[in-house]
């Protein structure tokens, strides 16, 4: 026998659901800017003049809350951990259509 559904717990899941919808399309235009710049990055890192700007030791200024730009671990991971996100987003969206 089955358990009766509570409207009240359902109204509450509802609410939840709209409130993170809201972040999800914020995340999603997130994803686009975050998208855009870090192409912007890699089109420099892949280019002869990241190798040329970083063997000459230019001098630019960064927040230290992440790597210098002339790291090259740095914009490896950076493209590396972009790449497994879009593909755990590519599963979460299946998941949702395969519901």
């Amino acid at each position: 026998m089955s358990e009766a559904i509570d409207p009240q717990d359902i109204q509450q899941k509802f609410e939840r659901w709209s409130a993170l919808q809201s972040k999800l399309l914020q995340a999603q235009q997130d994803w686009r800017e975050a998208e855009a710049l870090l192409s912007e990055v890699q089109g420099y890192y892949l280019s002869p003049q990241w190798a040329q700007d970083r063997e000459a030791d230019v001098t630019i200024e960064h927040s230290g809350e992440t790597h210098s730009i002339f790291s090259e671990d740095g914009i490896w991971n950076a493209m590396t951990e972009h790449q497994e996100q879009a593909i755990e987003w590519m599963r979460l969206g299946l998941d949702a259509i395969d519901k």
